[in-house]
């Protein structure tokens, strides 16, 4: 394996550096038929192609992300390189103050070092899964708190009705995208009469998750009942640096007490109230118990990123009066500022050790090779991996994008299912009977490295067998991806694919 990385390495820089010899002399011819000033300009350009190949690959960790934009680069250098300034620009100055921000108010819970010896010996990779999240995304790991699955967006929504009704202390809600319509209605209602009975209210909205659905007059409408209200990364240019890295959260906390995560945005559209891609299937969970501190621990953290104004986060924090073991649940964000890629990490860690299964739901999966190689493995060792996407997608390129790494996955044994009612939205991984993970996070390029995420995992908790079920019912639903029938698809979409896949990283 070392020596063909080896190889590969000495092919990209021989490429790389026969491009530069063929751009030299086209500049060359080109400046016998224009004049000097043509050639300065091209050299420049050759120059900060060269610097920014040479930045991407110090600074970038994902390989498929370095290639992709190294090809863009090399492809189109006065355009590559132009836009590859524009999107890094700011970033490490923004990313600063908000690593500031959760370096300062950094708290560990207590753990329960008994709980965690005895894990440790009954279950020794659910052990180290646990340090690992522990030790990168710094949320705790939990033995008493409670967790419901919801199979959809309306039992979700359901239950976060009931929920608001009873808050009498605060609500934190915090997502990607609200958009006008009934579930907005209902939950502005419920929040206008907890505002006036002087429950504390606070909204977190992601600017380009929302920017064009949001209800008329949303902002007034809020000052109005004395609701908090912050918009992340709001656009102040047409070429914003930040466009990729958005808030693509979701999560409501309520007194402390009760968490909710998972696919489901406010939205018509995720409780099936306004159909434009078929049936919209979500998935999520609700959280009750210590395990809830995380979440509002995330929230204040991207809200005091914001307002550079301190929080009281103790204030916040409810003790829970469960007590024994419900089994293991840990909270966890993922965020581009991040050294470590939080989300991809806790996912390979868990594929890497599976023995028996991998049932995984994903509305797009734009996976890099680290992603594919390690899907690929756990199913050539003989664990039964399957994926589940969308039949009906909600972006025609993105499926395209997903169904050009169906040859690789299929070829090494992985079984593939489109959901055909319609749009599966939900994000889910469930492994062995033991273990699985519920949140926000889709198996792409974005949520993987460029965007803020969160989700839960969790392990010996009594929903893993809810989350089974739900997967073989869906599954059920579906249809299977034959390999044989797969590799007699149009040549032309073959390319098309391929071309696609070069540039995926940066869709």
């Amino acid at each position: 394996m070392g020596e063909r990385k080896i190889f590969v390495s000495i092919f990209k820089f021989i490429v790389f550096i026969f491009w530069l010899i063929f751009q030299f002399i086209a500049i060359v011819l080109i400046y016998n038929i224009f004049n000097i000033f043509f050639i300065y300009y091209f050299i420049f350009f050759e120059i900060v192609s060269a610097i920014s190949v040479i930045h991407l690959n110090y600074k970038d960790k994902n390989t498929s992300y370095k290639i992709s934009w190294i090809a863009l680069i090399l492809l189109i250098p006065v355009v590559g390189v132009i836009i590859y300034i524009l999107s890094r620009i700011g970033i490490k100055r923004n990313f600063n103050k908000m690593n500031k921000v959760e370096l300062d108010e950094k708290i560990f819970p207590e753990e329960d070092k008994t709980m965690l010896s005895q894990l440790k010996v009954n279950n020794k990779t659910r052990y180290n899964q646990t340090r690992l999240i522990k030790n990168i995304s710094g949320y705790g790991v939990y033995f008493n708190t409670k967790a419901i699955y919801f199979p959809s967006g309306k039992s979700m929504y359901k239950k976060l009705l009931e929920e608001l009704k009873k808050a009498d202390k605060f609500i934190f809600l915090e997502y990607f995208i609200i958009s006008r319509g009934k579930m907005w209605g209902e939950i502005f209602e419920i929040l206008k009469q907890k505002a006036q009975n002087g429950v504390e209210v606070r909204i977190l909205v992601d600017y380009i998750g929302s920017m064009f659905v949001l209800p008329k007059d949303f902002e007034n409408s809020l000052k109005k009942y004395n609701i908090k209200y912050k918009i992340f990364n709001p656009i102040k240019m047409l070429l914003n640096v930040m466009l990729n890295y958005r808030d693509h959260r979701k999560m409501a906390v309520i007194d402390g007490k009760v968490a909710f995560t998972g696919g489901m945005n406010i939205g018509d559209e995720y409780i099936n109230l306004y159909k434009k891609y078929g049936y919209w299937k979500d998935m999520g969970v609700c959280l009750k118990g210590d395990a809830v501190y995380s979440f509002t621990s995330m929230f204040l953290r991207m809200w005091q990123s914001i307002t550079k104004k301190r929080e009281d986060f103790q204030k916040y924090k409810f003790e829970s009066k469960f007590n024994g073991y419900t089994g293991i649940v840990a909270p966890y964000n993922s965020s581009p500022e991040e050294s470590n890629d939080v989300a991809q990490d806790v996912y390979l860690s868990i594929i890497d050790s599976a023995k028996n299964y991998i049932y995984i739901t994903t509305p797009y999966l734009v996976i890099g090779y680290e992603m594919i190689l390690a899907l690929s493995l756990a199913a050539k060792r003989g664990v039964d991996v399957r994926i589940i996407t969308p039949s009906i997608p909600d972006k025609k390129t993105i499926q395209v994008l997903t169904r050009s790494h169906y040859d690789k996955l299929l070829d090494s044994g992985v079984k593939i299912y489109e959901y055909t009612p319609g749009f599966i939205h939900g994000k889910t991984l469930v492994s062995d009977g033991e273990c699985a993970v519920v949140g926000t996070i889709n198996m792409d390029y974005r949520s993987l490295y460029l965007h803020f995420e969160c989700a839960v995992y969790m392990y010996d908790v009594s929903i893993i067998d809810d989350i089974y079920n739900d997967f073989i019912n869906t599954m059920g639903q579906c249809k299977k991806i034959e390999k044989e029938v797969w590799e007699k698809r149009c040549f032309l979409k073959k390319i098309l694919e391929s071309i696609l896949r070069m540039f995926a990283p940066l869709a």
